[in-house]
């Protein structure tokens, strides 16, 4: 808005200069700058952003107010006052929508120019007026339009950079959501397993004390990673993890594991992820006694199928909304796959993820720790 009032400050006070310097006497001076305030109020009103609302309003009303303040002078003041002419065809560029703007603006360039034959002026005087209140028109318009793009494209970074700290912020409070929910479930379920251990078996409470350690340091350097913006996680690796929990928890874990070939890196961490979050799931909300995981490829497809025993049907639908599903769908869907869930007659919860072996924004694959053979499986568990 500086630059603006400079801009239409310099043009004002350039005209006054001239009737001054050619009327000379107060009176003539008081005139100028009393007219020459109402044109430049106007002016304002008609190019500042923060009277928008009021120019979408009155706007013609102001206009023609403007058009009265900028020819009528001129019987009084003479040729020199038609320096304002310029800054009424600025505002009607500025008003006026669609073509009547363009039409407008010639005629206002237009009345000047004959004005200014009328007042006895040669053709190159009179051209000379006509050139002036065009290109005065067009600055006006053009800075006017200059600040309004600039203010634009500030408020736009602005919302850019609110947009770019509220995701990294759900990056955040998802992925450890996704991360500490499954590590401090484990870490809680196998303290309480050491604690009715010791004084009874006292070598395999040293062993479960081992694995609650071995958790925790896996759950810091995962803080780590989040706090980097950095965190891949293998499938292969967490199969074998969960496995470990299930079986501690005394719940018969039944995988069915088939070659799926290569894995895009994302799409393993995503199988990774959410075969982490749906036996956090289970061991939270859960008293399922029974858990099958099924990995399958069909095609260009991967299919991963977690089921559990333990939820009970009025249940079901909270199930289905916790936040944990949605960051899993809100993941899944960015790696282009689907997430979906479904409570079965039998009284199984199942959570099925689809998604393309490949990874949408990459080339880079990395092999499937499962070797080609026919689908296997493994029991765990009690």
């Amino acid at each position: 808005m500086g630059l603006l009032t400079a801009v239409l400050s310099g043009f004002g006070v350039m005209t006054v200069l001239n009737l001054v310097s050619t009327h000379g006497g107060l009176a003539v001076m008081a005139v100028s700058l009393l007219l020459f305030c109402g044109v430049f109020l106007i002016q304002v009103l008609h190019s500042a952003q923060r009277t928008r609302a009021f120019r979408d309003r009155y706007g013609r009303l102001t206009l023609g107010l403007q058009a009265l303040l900028t020819f009528t002078p001129m019987c009084l003041l003479g040729m020199l006052w038609g320096g304002m002419a310029g800054f009424l065809a600025g505002s009607v560029l500025l008003v006026v929508r669609g073509r009547l703007s363009g039409v407008l603006f010639l005629l206002v360039v237009a009345a000047n120019g004959a004005s200014a034959a009328l007042s006895g002026l040669g053709a190159v005087d009179i051209a000379y007026v006509v050139l002036s209140t065009a290109l005065t028109g067009l600055v006006v318009f053009a800075t006017t339009r200059l600040v309004d793009l600039i203010t634009e494209l500030e408020r736009r970074r602005a919302e850019s950079a609110w947009v770019a700290v509220t995701e990294e912020r759900l990056r955040i409070a998802r992925d450890l959501h996704d991360l500490l929910g499954y590590s401090l479930s484990a870490i809680t379920l196998k303290s309480e397993l050491v604690h009715r251990l010791i004084g009874l078996h006292d070598d395999r409470a040293r062993t479960e004390l081992g694995e609650v350690l071995e958790i925790s340091r896996e759950a810091l350097a995962d803080v780590r990673a989040v706090a980097r913006g950095y965190r891949e996680v293998l499938f292969a690796d967490e199969l074998v993890s969960v496995r470990k929990v299930l079986a501690a928890a005394d719940v018969e874990c039944v995988v069915e594991e088939a070659a799926v070939g290569t894995l895009g890196r994302q799409i393993n961490t995503v199988l990774a992820t959410v075969l982490r979050e749906a036996v956090t799931n289970l061991l939270r909300h859960t008293s399922a006694k029974r858990c099958t995981i099924r990995l399958r490829r069909y095609g260009a497809t991967v299919q991963l199928a977690v089921d559990n025993d333990g939820v009970r049907p009025e249940k079901a639908g909270a199930r289905r909304h916790g936040s944990g599903l949605d960051n899993l769908s809100e993941r899944v869907s960015r790696a282009g796959g689907t997430l979906t869930t479904l409570f079965d007659s039998d009284g199984w919860f199942r959570l099925m993820v689809e998604c393309p072996t490949a990874d949408p924004d990459s080339t880079r694959d990395v092999p499937h720790p499962v070797p080609e053979h026919s689908p296997s499986i493994v029991r765990c568990g009690s």
